[in-house]
């Protein structure tokens, strides 16, 4: 049977995908609120199971300010999750409005060994959301909102807080924490100075979810100041620690980071579907064409056992796996890949009507470490 329209005046088609974000079930939302779980379940089924006071009384207390026929997210602190496929849908649900914007803080546990969340802060308009997702949804949640994967700033739990403790705390007068319970709850953590911890939780983001922690476990970087003409003067240690970290950042996160780029590694000779390895190299060593191409997927290094060489090559099309599709060569002469006898070799082009796997862009000799 179709559901009953609407009886009242206040649409709230929503009210489920928000009581689905909730660390309640239904069944403790509607004990908490005084209503038995059959009343509200039919009220979010479009029933007419509650008075109009009645319903503007749950809204209120649910965290939503009623203003004419819209609703808002009332001012304070709102805890969602996501931790199911429903809970995912259902922040994809919500309408605009009731979003979080994109603009995201990180809010860390240094404390705790296991990381169980995500935390991020977010807002709408004078409400805040802190929005904890499971390790494994978190992927899933970046695709759909990529402003997720690079949070602005860092906030942590004060001192004493747990994140377990949140849930029993609501529900004393309303769904969701007043303003004034937030800084009781939610500190601003200094934005250098990164401790053990800190850093222990910032690689485990970085190396895990390619989470890019860059805003806030990277101290910003000072002009260098000369010394002197001799250019070992300049260098002050301090200046050299954090040019190395903003570097090995880069490769934690892998080819997320905007300036690298994943490159999978094959042995010339006998074909095989698989890459041996992955190299990352990043937007200075290659140049912009070479690295947009190889954002394209349309790099491979191929590697001669016998002789240590290895060739950068670039296919037409990406390809991932297996040998990528033939293609006419461009002219006689430019060293290219070719797939000839089942075997696959580096040679000089012949002519154009030659088909080749991939025209090879550099070529890396192996270096012999040589005693004193």
């Amino acid at each position: 049977m179709p559901r009953p329209a609407l009886p009242y005046s206040i649409q709230f088609d929503f009210l489920p995908d928000i009581y689905a974000l909730s660390p309640w079930s239904l069944s403790e939302i509607a004990r908490r609120f005084g209503l038995g779980r059959s009343v509200l379940m039919g009220l979010l089924r479009g029933e007419r199971t509650v008075g109009e006071d009645r319903l503007q009384a749950l809204l209120r207390w649910s965290g939503l300010d009623v203003s004419g026929c819209r609703l808002h997210l009332a001012g304070g602190l709102h805890v969602w999750q996501v931790a199911s496929d429903k809970q995912l849908e259902a922040l994809d649900h919500l309408p605009v409005h009731l979003r979080p914007e994109d603009a995201w803080e990180i809010v860390v546990e240094p404390d705790r060994p296991q990381r169980e969340w995500v935390h991020l802060l977010g807002w709408r308009g004078p409400a805040q959301v802190l929005l904890s997702v499971r390790p494994t949804w978190y992927p899933l949640l970046r695709n759909m909102r990529p402003a997720l994967g690079a949070p602005r700033r860092l906030r942590g739990f004060a001192s004493g807080t747990r994140y377990e403790d949140l849930a029993a705390t609501l529900g004393e007068r309303q769904m969701h924490l007043p303003p004034s319970k937030i800084g009781q709850i939610l500190v601003d953590l200094p934005q250098d100075g990164v401790t053990p911890e800190r850093e222990a939780w910032g690689q485990w983001l970085r190396q895990a979810l390619h989470l890019d922690t860059s805003a806030w476990a990277v101290a910003p970087m000072a002009e260098a100041t000369p010394v002197g003409e001799n250019a070992s003067e300049t260098i002050d240690a301090r200046a050299g620690d954090l040019v190395w970290t903003r570097l090995s950042h880069r490769l934690d996160l892998g080819s997320d980071h905007r300036d690298i780029c994943e490159v999978p590694l094959f042995r010339l000779g006998e074909e095989h579907p698989y890459p041996i390895g992955m190299v990352r190299l990043d937007r200075v060593f290659l140049g912009d064409v070479l690295f947009d191409t190889g954002k394209a997927e349309r790099l491979r290094i191929y590697l001669d056992d016998a002789s240590g060489e290895r060739w950068l090559v670039e296919m037409a099309e990406p390809c991932r796996m297996g040998l990528p599709r033939a293609v006419p060569v461009r002219r006689a002469g430019q060293r290219v890949l070719v797939h000839e006898g089942g075997q696959l070799a580096v040679v000089q082009a012949k002519g154009p009507e030659q088909a080749i796997v991939g025209r090879v862009r550099w070529r890396i000799e192996q270096q012999e470490n040589r005693g004193s």
